[in-house]
């Protein structure tokens, strides 16, 4: 009927009410007691069960408990907060399940490998101008980096602009000189 959470849940929800419940009852049974004691206890309860004050004192109660279950529960599960990750404009057949997954840890960053696939793809379809968008979609700080600036010179070559496909493979050869776009004599420098 009720899984093991839910009677844990249900446990803990009971036992705080009944501990609630004694609370009231040991200061109701405190105003029988003689002398200074009990005259101590018929002080409290009559406080507490003044309208107002009883009202207050129940919904301060009330927040308290929940805050300290609530520190409770993170310390022993940890933090709540996760990382969602979403497909934006998902194919129809992509079953509502695949649309996002949650990571509990911080995913590692995807840098520029998905981007430099399409560029790649957009590049041996001859659709210059849609790998031209894929490149100014890529951020700035990556423009530099050697994969992406092969892709840009091979872009470059294929639009006719072969001065600025050479000041590409020249700063292609100070940032990576192993690359095998480096290894090909410039035909043709910048400045001639």
């Amino acid at each position: 009927m009720f899984t093991a959470a839910q009677k844990r849940s249900l446990l803990v929800g009971f036992g705080i009410i009944f501990a609630a419940a004694a609370f009231i009852t040991l200061i109701w049974l405190g105003m029988f007691l003689p002398g200074f004691a009990g005259e101590v206890f018929r002080k409290m309860a009559g406080l507490m069960w003044t309208p107002l004050i009883l009202d207050v004192s129940l919904f301060l109660l009330g927040i308290i408990l929940i805050l300290w279950l609530n520190i409770f529960i993170r310390a022993r599960e940890g933090d709540e907060y996760v990382y969602l990750e979403q497909v934006e404009s998902p194919p129809a057949d992509l079953p509502e399940g695949a649309r996002s997954v949650i990571f509990h840890e911080p995913p590692e960053p995807r840098g520029v490998g998905p981007g430099l696939a399409a560029i790649e793809g957009a590049l041996e379809l001859n659709d210059l101008s849609e790998a031209t968008t894929l490149l100014y979609e890529l951020p700035a700080d990556q423009l530099e980096e050697p994969d992406v600036l092969a892709l840009r010179i091979e872009l470059s070559r294929r639009k006719g602009h072969d001065q600025k496909a050479a000041e590409l493979l020249a700063e292609l050869r100070v940032r990576s000189p192993h690359h095998p776009l480096c290894a090909e004599s410039d035909p043709d420098p910048p400045g001639h």
